[in-house]
């Protein structure tokens, strides 16, 4: 899916933990939004700074874990799109949908 049409998926705010996976290395996170095209990541354990294009992949609980690359750095985190086929993206909306607590639609 194009990168302009991710833009009009809808969003869900989840404050929820999250690790991120940079090959060999695992960092925990807090996600802070998810659509079935990406997600919003802030409040790393650590002082590591993602670089856009930067292959990664999420683990989240109930969700699994979730191939792709960083789109844009954000001042306390990141922003990803997923590699998912249609599919996936599916699938995806379909278990975000079914984590209740703390999900608000923007």
């Amino acid at each position: 899916m194009a990168n302009q049409e991710r833009r009009w998926q809808t969003r869900y705010k989840i404050d929820k933990p999250v690790t991120i996976r940079d090959g060999a290395d695992q960092h925990t996170g807090r996600l802070s939004d998810i659509s079935s095209g990406g997600a919003a990541v802030s409040a790393i354990d650590d002082d590591t700074v993602f670089d856009e294009d930067q292959a990664l992949e999420l683990e989240l609980d109930d969700v699994g874990r979730l191939p792709g690359n960083v789109v844009r750095t954000l001042d306390d985190g990141f922003a990803m799109a997923f590699d998912l086929d249609e599919e996936g993206e599916e699938q995806l909306i379909t278990e975000i949908t079914g984590i209740r607590s703390g999900m608000e639609f923007e």
